[in-house]
């Protein structure tokens, strides 16, 4: 009955005006989340946008699996639930892949109940370098008019807990439900790979061969992604003046200190003292 009212509800909206658009997407996440089936076994790759997610999920396929990479995008082997219900996508597919499954996630903490069983990898990225990344993807993506300025006012100064980077991290770092996380960090993918992916691989009960690992790095590099980019970027729209090739962008880091400008730099050191330094314990 519930969900006959939901399809009601999502079929009415669908015929009022453009700026029904949110709700109707909540309504489709609500009908996808109904059916989709969780498991103790599901690993999630949990991140802030634009902070090594599709890096980690190649890892974790190559480490779980055989490594083929003849899928036509990573999400058909590691799914985004909440970018298939904003899509019309069905739970039914997600359901039926085997176990375990390795699934993307940009929600806030308290999106899982406090029970869940499943693991977590949490990829922390600086947040200065973070705002580099996520101002050239939504430059790209979205608005070829948009300013780094008001790209970081939007996910740094927002008081909106779903995307301020401060209050996103801060929930994930403090882990008030002790689920079962792993703490990587960008950085240390960067400095220190195979040791990382030691600590993956151990995480995910992976015995890692010299096979696997060979695999792993050919796979993950910065340079097997960047040829291969349409496995894992964002599939185009329609709007032609937008540039779809940027995805897998520079993979660098310390990037972030060349664009904030001196009041942003005194904005994000104080915060992250306030919300962020207390728990970067965990991830070193």
């Amino acid at each position: 009955m519930y969900k006959s009212m939901i399809l009601f509800l999502c079929k009415w909206l669908e015929k009022i005006h453009e700026h029904s658009g949110t709700a109707l997407s909540n309504f489709r996440q609500q009908l996808y989340f109904m059916d989709y089936e969780d498991r103790d076994s599901d690993i999630y790759v949990v991140t802030y946008v634009k902070s090594g997610t599709t890096w980690v999920q190649v890892i974790l396929y190559n480490l779980l699996f055989d490594g083929n990479m003849e899928f036509e995008h990573i999400y058909d082997v590691s799914p985004w639930p909440k970018y298939e219900s904003a899509n019309n996508g069905s739970p039914e597919r997600v359901n039926h892949l085997p176990s375990p499954r390795i699934i993307k996630s940009h929600d806030k903490y308290d999106f899982f109940n406090a029970d869940n069983k499943a693991k977590f990898i949490y990829v922390y990225r600086e947040g200065k370098d973070v705002a580099v990344s996520l101002y050239h993807h939504n430059k790209n993506y979205r608005d070829p008019e948009l300013t780094f300025d008001k790209n970081f006012e939007e996910y740094y100064i927002t008081p909106d807990p779903l995307i301020n980077w401060f209050e996103f991290t801060n929930a994930w770092l403090e882990n008030k439900n002790n689920f079962n996380v792993l703490y990587i960090s960008y950085e240390q993918l960067k400095n220190n790979y195979e040791v990382t992916v030691r600590k993956i691989a151990d995480f995910v009960d992976v015995e890692l061969t010299d096979e696997i690992l060979e695999r792993v790095k050919k796979h993950s590099s910065f340079e097997y992604m960047k040829q291969h980019e349409k496995k894992f970027g964002e599939k185009p729209p329609v709007q032609a003046q937008l540039v779809y090739n940027e995805f897998i962008r520079k993979g660098m880091t310390g990037e972030g200190n060349t664009y904030l400008n001196p009041e942003q730099k005194k904005l994000y050191d104080d915060k992250f003292t306030e919300y962020i330094q207390l728990y970067l314990k965990k991830i070193e």
